[in-house]
């Protein structure tokens, strides 16, 4: 692979910016168009030529995005990994969408899921079945409700194979009434399992939340919260703590926060504001199912080891993310143990989409890292991280035609040659992409 060092790779993204890749978030910012990148990468020691076809297009509720791969070697052989093994020629689908999610009486994802949560995120919360480049899943998130009195969100995070499930149904048993701020209250339960046959723990996973909006105006909105977990008990488990001389029965996690929702001048500045205090048992693990869960189930299973040797804590996640007129999106959020051991499993994520912040140039990119055993690990890539990277500069347009020049990096994961799990693998693809921007279509 490509030598660069995680240092120098993690400089990259906080000069260039950051992008979570939260469902809308920064995506389809640069209206309708089809993507045409063409460059060169090196995989596994060996020189590829790479062109990938990418339309993403918006037409009312409905989207839809596509990444069609065409990689040759030098010799001219065509390179079919990405089309091989788990849903084949289908990945070619990077998402089909209907609806805004807790708006629309309908909203649909299928494909990549990247951004998913349940309720207010202790359980799930940023999930992604797409931690591997080569090997995309699709999968489904849902949310279907009636006259924002009831409805059920759910998550399926891969059509080829029984893996994670999860749903949450809920209510708000006030909304027809004239109670002013009780009529807003909603409550939740969830359910979530992994029954993947190749992970080595497959962990169980419910809980129940409560929130209300105290303030709900066309500028502000403040929603207060609180959610209950418990990580279920787990046989296997409970059996390789026995051999290291630990108990493990399950745990429980408890948060209580408040979300502010703030709307400036017209939808002209969006921005929202999590704070959250959490309470850990023994054994649990806040935000479980996350960005990188998919990674650790195959690889030993750190994330469900982790359950074992964690310890009763508290702790505090905050949460920033601002939308500026279409031209930048911003997130930012952080989970950190108040007393921070190798135990605890502190989270980070950052992000940053600015497609016109600077004239004619494209940032995009991702970062994503979960049980840190130390804050100075915080921005090292390693097996518990996923980044993905563009700058690309506008070297010439004529009219919905465009020309760019750029580097595209990927911190991703590939399937081991035995089937036993994912290792990481860096991608650096110099490119050239041609944009033909479409008339028709809604951003």
């Amino acid at each position: 692979m490509f030598k660069c060092s995680g240092f120098i790779a993690f400089a990259m993204l906080f000069l260039f910016g950051f992008s979570l890749q939260a469902q809308g978030f920064g995506e389809n910012m640069g209206g309708n168009q089809v993507t045409v990148p063409i460059g060169t990468t090196i995989i596994g020691g060996k020189t590829y030529i790479s062109m990938r076809l990418q339309p993403e297009l918006a037409f009312g509720k409905f989207g839809v995005g596509l990444d069609v791969p065409l990689t040759f070697s030098t010799d001219g052989k065509f390179r079919k990994d990405e089309y091989q093994g788990g849903i084949g020629a289908l990945r070619v689908i990077r998402y089909i969408r209907y609806g805004v999610k807790h708006e629309d009486p309908v909203y649909v994802r299928i494909g990549d899921i990247t951004g998913t949560s349940l309720g207010y995120g202790l359980i799930m919360y940023n999930f992604t079945n797409a931690v591997s480049f080569d090997k995309r899943k699709i999968g489904a998130n849902i949310d279907l409700n009636y006259d924002l009195r009831f409805g059920l969100e759910a998550v399926y995070s891969d059509f080829n194979r029984f893996a994670v499930f999860g749903m949450r149904p809920y209510v708000r048993p006030l909304k027809t009434t004239d109670m002013p701020i009780l009529k807003t209250t909603e409550f939740g339960v969830t359910y979530i399992t992994d029954r993947d046959k190749d992970a080595l723990y497959n962990i169980t996973e419910v809980g129940a939340d409560v929130g209300v909006s105290v303030v709900e105006t066309s500028f502000l909105k403040i929603t207060p919260y609180m959610e209950y977990a418990a990580i279920l008990k787990n046989d296997k488990l409970a059996q390789h703590a026995d051999t290291s001389n630990l108990s493990y029965g399950g745990g429980k996690g408890f948060a209580m926060g408040v979300n502010f929702k703030f709307n400036f001048v017209a939808d002209v500045f969006n921005m929202n504001v999590k704070i959250e205090r959490r309470f850990y048992s023994d054994n649990f693990l806040p935000q479980y199912f996350d960005a990188t869960y998919e990674i650790g189930k195959l690889n030993g299973s750190p994330k469900a080891l982790g359950l074992v040797a964690s310890k009763g804590v508290q702790g505090t996640y905050g949460e920033l993310l601002a939308n500026l007129i279409g031209k930048i999106q911003v997130i930012g959020g952080m989970s950190i143990p108040d007393k921070l051991k190798s135990t605890d499993g502190a989270i980070v994520h950052l992000g940053m989409a600015a497609p016109d912040l600077i004239p004619k140039v494209t940032i995009s990119g991702t970062y994503d890292k979960s049980n840190l055993d130390k804050l100075g690990d915080a921005f090292k890539l390693d097996q518990r991280s996923i980044a993905h990277m563009i700058l690309a500069y506008q070297a010439y347009q004529t009219g919905p035609f465009v020309v760019q020049a750029g580097v595209d990096y990927k911190w991703t994961f590939v399937e081991n040659k035995n089937n036993d799990g994912f290792k990481a693998k860096r991608y650096v693809t110099p490119f050239v992409g041609m944009t033909l921007q479409l008339p028709t279509g809604s951003k």
